[in-house]
């Protein structure tokens, strides 16, 4: 693969990852709750369902997603109701307590992985994206495969930049509103993203 090739897919996968969507919200929302430490997690969480998505696009399962419109609705609705509920679950919570056994707030670093990789998961769009950007940059000359698994672990690189730029800046934010003194508005601030990230996920079409 050309250096020049493989430049311009790191320039469109960065255009692409600073667009707040679904995984841009709640990564922010998170970090405004939990702080970089905790949002770490989450995304591994969201770069293991990234290279899942990888996967499902090498082994041409996005057409079957793409044709069936059950599929794409019922798993953007899974989504949906996630980060709903999640959302709902931030406005909701008590004042955070310290736990030595689950840390902070009482969330364990499996279940901030387990809500990142289920977020990003459910997103039919990035699966979308994959198949649309990836082949675009394959040359022919050149073996598929290999350039396909360079495309992917540089496109995993970037996702991680881009979130962790994200999370570092929603933890500033959080630490001007003063841990522990203003954690209703966090909570709520942290919550009104997450659902607005849902409702997002539910609007969009497969185009």
């Amino acid at each position: 693969m050309l250096v020049p090739m493989l430049l311009s897919f790191v320039v469109a996968s960065v255009v692409f990852g600073l667009i707040p969507g679904p995984s841009v919200c709640f990564t922010v929302a998170h970090a405004l709750k939990y702080g970089t430490r905790k949002t770490l997690p989450t995304i591994l969480g969201q770069l293991a369902a990234n290279c899942c998505q990888v996967l499902v696009v090498l082994f041409g399962l996005s057409k079957l997603l793409e044709q069936s419109v059950v599929f794409f609705h019922g798993l953007k609705m899974i989504g949906t109701l996630y980060l709903v509920y999640l959302g709902i679950r931030q406005w909701t919570a008590a004042k955070p307590v310290l736990n030595t056994e689950q840390g902070a707030n009482g969330l364990t670093m499996r279940r901030a992985f387990v809500n990142g990789f289920v977020v990003c998961g459910t997103n039919p769009k990035a699966i979308f994206f994959y198949a649309a950007l990836l082949p675009q940059f394959i040359l022919p000359h050149y073996d598929a495969n290999t350039q396909l698994v360079i495309l992917a672990i540089t496109n995993v690189i970037v996702a991680a930049s881009v979130l962790l730029f994200y999370t570092m800046i929603a933890d500033r934010v959080r630490r001007w509103f003063g841990v522990g003194r203003f954690w209703k508005t966090q909570n709520r601030l942290s919550g009104t993203i997450m659902i607005g990230a849902g409702v997002a996920m539910s609007v969009m079409s497969r185009k």
